[in-house]
Protein backbone atom coordinates (compact mmCIF):
# COMPACT_ATOMS: atom_id res chain seq x y z
CA UNK A 1 0.00 0.00 0.00
CA UNK A 2 1.30 2.89 -1.51
CA UNK A 3 2.15 6.26 1.60
CA UNK A 4 -1.06 8.17 -0.18
CA UNK A 5 -3.45 5.54 0.17
CA UNK A 6 -2.22 4.94 4.15
CA UNK A 7 -2.85 8.50 4.82
CA UNK A 8 -6.20 8.51 3.51
CA UNK A 9 -6.96 5.40 5.34
CA UNK A 10 -5.48 6.85 8.42
CA UNK A 11 -7.51 10.45 7.63
CA UNK A 12 -11.40 8.52 7.05
CA UNK A 13 -10.25 6.66 10.63
CA UNK A 14 -9.73 10.00 12.16
CA UNK A 15 -12.11 11.73 10.64
CA UNK A 16 -14.51 9.48 11.24
CA UNK A 17 -13.85 9.32 15.20
CA UNK A 18 -13.62 13.41 15.30
CA UNK A 19 -16.78 13.88 13.11
CA UNK A 20 -19.06 11.87 15.75
CA UNK A 21 -21.55 14.82 17.22
CA UNK A 22 -20.88 13.24 20.90
CA UNK A 23 -17.37 12.35 20.43
CA UNK A 24 -18.67 8.79 22.37
CA UNK A 25 -17.52 5.55 20.64
CA UNK A 26 -19.54 3.98 22.91
CA UNK A 27 -22.07 4.88 26.46
CA UNK A 28 -22.02 1.16 27.72
CA UNK A 29 -19.17 -1.46 27.60
CA UNK A 30 -19.08 -3.54 30.02
CA UNK A 31 -19.79 -6.96 31.55
CA UNK A 32 -22.67 -7.35 34.23
CA UNK A 33 -24.40 -10.17 35.86
CA UNK A 34 -28.13 -10.61 37.45
CA UNK A 35 -29.32 -12.40 40.30
CA UNK A 36 -31.92 -15.26 39.34
CA UNK A 37 -35.19 -13.42 37.93
CA UNK A 38 -33.64 -9.95 38.41
CA UNK A 39 -35.61 -7.22 35.94
CA UNK A 40 -34.46 -4.17 34.42
CA UNK A 41 -36.96 -2.00 33.10
CA UNK A 42 -39.18 -0.89 31.25
CA UNK A 43 -36.84 1.51 29.36
CA UNK A 44 -35.91 2.94 26.05
CA UNK A 45 -33.11 5.16 24.58
CA UNK A 46 -31.85 6.41 21.36
CA UNK A 47 -28.82 3.86 21.99
CA UNK A 48 -28.39 0.40 20.12
CA UNK A 49 -27.80 -2.17 22.43
CA UNK A 50 -26.03 -5.40 22.13
CA UNK A 51 -26.23 -8.32 24.57
CA UNK A 52 -24.34 -11.72 24.08
CA UNK A 53 -25.67 -13.93 27.10
CA UNK A 54 -22.57 -14.97 28.60
CA UNK A 55 -23.48 -17.37 31.23
CA UNK A 56 -27.46 -18.39 31.92
CA UNK A 57 -30.69 -17.47 30.40
CA UNK A 58 -33.06 -14.57 30.01
CA UNK A 59 -36.32 -13.01 28.89
CA UNK A 60 -36.71 -9.71 27.11
CA UNK A 61 -40.20 -8.53 27.02
CA UNK A 62 -41.10 -6.33 24.23
CA UNK A 63 -45.19 -4.29 23.62
CA UNK A 64 -46.39 -7.48 22.62
CA UNK A 65 -43.86 -10.28 22.80
CA UNK A 66 -41.18 -11.63 24.62
CA UNK A 67 -38.54 -13.20 23.46
CA UNK A 68 -36.17 -16.05 25.24
CA UNK A 69 -32.37 -16.24 24.95
CA UNK A 70 -30.00 -18.87 25.94
CA UNK A 71 -26.13 -18.63 26.60
CA UNK A 72 -24.26 -17.50 23.86
CA UNK A 73 -27.12 -15.87 21.69
CA UNK A 74 -27.11 -12.50 21.41
CA UNK A 75 -29.98 -9.83 21.01
CA UNK A 76 -29.85 -6.32 18.86
CA UNK A 77 -32.34 -4.04 20.29
CA UNK A 78 -32.75 -0.85 17.98
CA UNK A 79 -32.87 2.89 18.98
CA UNK A 80 -36.50 4.08 20.69
CA UNK A 81 -37.68 0.47 21.74
CA UNK A 82 -39.08 0.10 25.05
CA UNK A 83 -37.88 -3.35 26.65
CA UNK A 84 -37.91 -5.08 29.70
CA UNK A 85 -34.83 -7.48 30.78
CA UNK A 86 -35.71 -10.53 32.91
CA UNK A 87 -33.47 -12.96 34.33
CA UNK A 88 -33.63 -16.38 34.21
CA UNK A 89 -33.74 -18.80 37.00
CA UNK A 90 -29.86 -19.02 37.39
CA UNK A 91 -27.59 -16.10 37.82
CA UNK A 92 -26.77 -14.79 34.45
CA UNK A 93 -23.94 -12.61 32.52
CA UNK A 94 -24.06 -10.29 29.73
CA UNK A 95 -21.45 -8.38 27.99
CA UNK A 96 -23.34 -5.07 27.28
CA UNK A 97 -22.41 -2.82 24.21
CA UNK A 98 -24.35 0.63 24.10
CA UNK A 99 -24.25 3.50 21.32
CA UNK A 100 -25.54 5.94 19.35
CA UNK A 101 -26.66 5.30 16.19
CA UNK A 102 -24.76 8.38 14.47
CA UNK A 103 -21.63 5.88 15.24
CA UNK A 104 -22.92 3.41 12.31
CA UNK A 105 -24.33 6.74 10.08
CA UNK A 106 -21.09 7.46 9.52
CA UNK A 107 -19.61 4.47 7.33
CA UNK A 108 -22.08 5.85 4.87
CA UNK A 109 -21.42 9.32 4.68
CA UNK A 110 -22.71 10.77 1.18
CA UNK A 111 -25.91 7.86 1.04
CA UNK A 112 -24.35 6.25 -2.13
CA UNK A 113 -26.49 4.38 -3.57
CA UNK A 114 -24.90 0.93 -4.21
CA UNK A 115 -24.90 0.97 -0.61
CA UNK A 116 -28.09 2.07 0.18
CA UNK A 117 -29.19 -1.55 1.69
CA UNK A 118 -25.92 -1.13 4.19
CA UNK A 119 -27.25 1.86 5.33
CA UNK A 120 -28.33 1.78 9.55
CA UNK A 121 -31.81 3.28 8.63
CA UNK A 122 -32.20 -0.34 6.27
CA UNK A 123 -30.94 -2.56 9.10
CA UNK A 124 -32.10 -0.83 11.91
CA UNK A 125 -35.62 -0.44 11.02
CA UNK A 126 -38.71 -1.07 12.42
CA UNK A 127 -39.30 -4.40 10.79
CA UNK A 128 -35.52 -5.55 12.77
CA UNK A 129 -36.61 -3.59 16.19
CA UNK A 130 -35.04 -6.68 17.76
CA UNK A 131 -32.88 -9.03 16.09
CA UNK A 132 -31.93 -12.32 17.63
CA UNK A 133 -28.41 -13.47 16.79
CA UNK A 134 -27.45 -17.42 17.18
CA UNK A 135 -24.63 -19.00 17.02
CA UNK A 136 -22.71 -16.86 14.93
CA UNK A 137 -19.03 -16.33 17.09
CA UNK A 138 -17.66 -14.16 14.62
CA UNK A 139 -20.25 -11.29 15.73
CA UNK A 140 -19.78 -11.81 19.25
CA UNK A 141 -16.09 -11.15 18.73
CA UNK A 142 -16.53 -8.16 17.17
CA UNK A 143 -18.73 -7.06 19.62
CA UNK A 144 -16.06 -8.27 22.35
CA UNK A 145 -13.02 -6.36 20.35
CA UNK A 146 -14.73 -3.20 20.79
CA UNK A 147 -15.89 -3.95 24.84
CA UNK A 148 -11.86 -4.64 25.36
CA UNK A 149 -10.22 -2.00 23.66
CA UNK A 150 -13.14 0.76 24.84
CA UNK A 151 -11.94 -0.96 28.38
CA UNK A 152 -7.84 -1.09 27.92
CA UNK A 153 -8.00 2.52 25.68
CA UNK A 154 -4.36 1.66 24.43
CA UNK A 155 -2.69 3.95 22.31
CA UNK A 156 -5.13 4.59 18.85
CA UNK A 157 -7.91 2.47 20.23
CA UNK A 158 -10.30 4.38 18.93
CA UNK A 159 -9.33 3.74 15.27
CA UNK A 160 -9.31 0.18 16.05
CA UNK A 161 -12.96 0.48 17.62
CA UNK A 162 -14.15 2.24 14.40
CA UNK A 163 -12.82 -0.52 11.92
CA UNK A 164 -14.50 -2.98 14.64
CA UNK A 165 -17.88 -0.96 14.16
CA UNK A 166 -17.12 -1.68 10.47
CA UNK A 167 -16.84 -5.14 10.87
CA UNK A 168 -19.53 -5.12 13.11
CA UNK A 169 -22.00 -3.59 11.09
CA UNK A 170 -21.38 -6.33 7.67
CA UNK A 171 -21.59 -9.12 9.54
CA UNK A 172 -24.82 -8.45 11.03
CA UNK A 173 -26.07 -7.13 7.46
CA UNK A 174 -24.98 -10.64 6.07
CA UNK A 175 -26.37 -12.62 8.76
CA UNK A 176 -29.75 -10.54 8.31
CA UNK A 177 -29.56 -11.05 4.47
CA UNK A 178 -28.25 -14.75 4.74
CA UNK A 179 -29.84 -16.35 7.63
CA UNK A 180 -32.19 -14.26 9.55
CA UNK A 181 -36.44 -13.97 10.01
CA UNK A 182 -37.79 -10.44 11.25
CA UNK A 183 -39.22 -11.30 14.56
CA UNK A 184 -43.13 -11.06 14.64
CA UNK A 185 -42.85 -10.11 10.68
CA UNK A 186 -45.84 -12.33 9.96
CA UNK A 187 -48.92 -10.45 10.62
CA UNK A 188 -50.51 -13.58 11.35
CA UNK A 189 -48.00 -14.49 13.80
CA UNK A 190 -48.99 -11.29 15.35
CA UNK A 191 -52.47 -11.64 15.84
CA UNK A 192 -51.47 -15.11 17.02
CA UNK A 193 -49.63 -13.79 19.90
CA UNK A 194 -51.37 -10.88 20.48
CA UNK A 195 -54.68 -13.14 21.34
CA UNK A 196 -52.36 -15.79 23.26
CA UNK A 197 -51.00 -12.52 25.48
CA UNK A 198 -54.76 -11.12 25.96
CA UNK A 199 -56.56 -14.30 26.64
CA UNK A 200 -53.76 -16.63 28.48
CA UNK A 201 -56.13 -16.81 31.14
CA UNK A 202 -58.38 -18.81 29.67
CA UNK A 203 -58.64 -22.01 28.97
CA UNK A 204 -57.32 -22.05 25.41
CA UNK A 205 -56.42 -24.45 22.60
CA UNK A 206 -53.84 -23.89 20.12
CA UNK A 207 -56.82 -24.68 17.92
CA UNK A 208 -59.16 -22.01 19.15
CA UNK A 209 -55.50 -19.91 18.36
CA UNK A 210 -55.64 -20.77 15.10
CA UNK A 211 -59.47 -20.21 14.61
CA UNK A 212 -59.08 -16.85 16.01
CA UNK A 213 -56.14 -15.62 13.66
CA UNK A 214 -57.32 -16.91 10.64
CA UNK A 215 -55.32 -19.89 9.89
CA UNK A 216 -54.89 -23.65 9.82
CA UNK A 217 -53.15 -25.27 13.27
CA UNK A 218 -50.33 -26.88 11.11
CA UNK A 219 -49.36 -23.69 9.79
CA UNK A 220 -49.86 -21.97 12.78
CA UNK A 221 -46.98 -24.15 14.35
CA UNK A 222 -45.22 -23.79 11.25
CA UNK A 223 -44.88 -19.77 11.91
CA UNK A 224 -43.86 -19.88 15.38
CA UNK A 225 -41.26 -22.84 14.63
CA UNK A 226 -40.05 -20.49 12.01
CA UNK A 227 -39.99 -17.00 13.92
CA UNK A 228 -39.79 -17.77 17.31
CA UNK A 229 -38.26 -20.85 17.15
CA UNK A 230 -41.20 -22.45 20.09
CA UNK A 231 -44.56 -24.10 19.48
CA UNK A 232 -47.85 -22.40 20.35
CA UNK A 233 -48.31 -24.16 23.32
CA UNK A 234 -44.64 -23.21 24.54
CA UNK A 235 -45.38 -19.41 24.03
CA UNK A 236 -48.44 -19.99 25.65
CA UNK A 237 -46.73 -21.42 28.62
CA UNK A 238 -44.13 -18.99 28.87
CA UNK A 239 -46.64 -15.89 28.63
CA UNK A 240 -48.50 -17.66 31.56
CA UNK A 241 -44.80 -18.48 33.46
CA UNK A 242 -43.94 -15.16 33.23
CA UNK A 243 -47.09 -13.84 34.82
CA UNK A 244 -47.30 -16.41 37.45
CA UNK A 245 -43.64 -15.67 38.39
CA UNK A 246 -44.81 -12.06 38.90
CA UNK A 247 -47.50 -12.95 40.91
CA UNK A 248 -45.78 -15.53 43.49
CA UNK A 249 -42.89 -12.36 43.89
CA UNK A 250 -45.80 -9.87 44.47
CA UNK A 251 -49.12 -10.62 46.07
CA UNK A 252 -50.09 -13.15 48.64
CA UNK A 253 -51.85 -15.63 46.44
CA UNK A 254 -50.75 -19.14 47.25
CA UNK A 255 -49.38 -21.47 44.44
CA UNK A 256 -52.87 -23.12 43.51
CA UNK A 257 -54.48 -19.62 43.10
CA UNK A 258 -51.80 -18.27 41.02
CA UNK A 259 -51.69 -21.95 38.87
CA UNK A 260 -55.46 -20.84 37.76
CA UNK A 261 -55.26 -17.17 37.81
CA UNK A 262 -52.77 -17.65 34.74
CA UNK A 263 -54.98 -20.07 32.63
CA UNK A 264 -53.46 -23.28 34.13
CA UNK A 265 -56.07 -26.21 34.76
CA UNK A 266 -53.56 -28.75 37.41
CA UNK A 267 -51.52 -27.54 39.87
CA UNK A 268 -49.22 -30.57 38.78
CA UNK A 269 -49.21 -29.52 35.46
CA UNK A 270 -48.51 -25.82 36.44
CA UNK A 271 -45.48 -26.94 38.85
CA UNK A 272 -43.90 -29.12 36.33
CA UNK A 273 -44.01 -26.71 33.05
CA UNK A 274 -42.53 -24.21 36.00
CA UNK A 275 -39.70 -26.42 36.59
CA UNK A 276 -39.32 -27.22 33.50
CA UNK A 277 -39.21 -23.70 32.26
CA UNK A 278 -37.33 -21.73 35.46
CA UNK A 279 -35.51 -25.06 36.86
CA UNK A 280 -37.23 -24.35 40.03
CA UNK A 281 -40.42 -25.52 41.86
CA UNK A 282 -42.95 -22.16 42.45
CA UNK A 283 -42.79 -22.73 45.99
CA UNK A 284 -39.23 -21.62 45.75
CA UNK A 285 -39.74 -18.79 44.33
CA UNK A 286 -42.21 -17.46 46.72
CA UNK A 287 -39.11 -18.51 49.93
Amino acid sequence: MGQSAEQSLWGMLEGITENLKHKRLADVFRFVSFLPFETFGPHKHLRIEINYVKKGNCILHLENESISFKENEMMVICSNVEHTFEAGSEDTTLMQLEFLPEVFFRFNPHGQEETDDLTPVTIFSEENRLIKIVNNVRIMRAVQRIVNEMNQKSKYYQYLVVMYYAELLILIYRYLDEAYLPICANDSLKKAISYIRLNYQSDMTISDVASRTGVGERYLRKLFSQYLNLSPLDYLNQIRINKAIELLRNTEMSVKEVCFACGFQSPQYFSRIFKQQMGISPREVTK
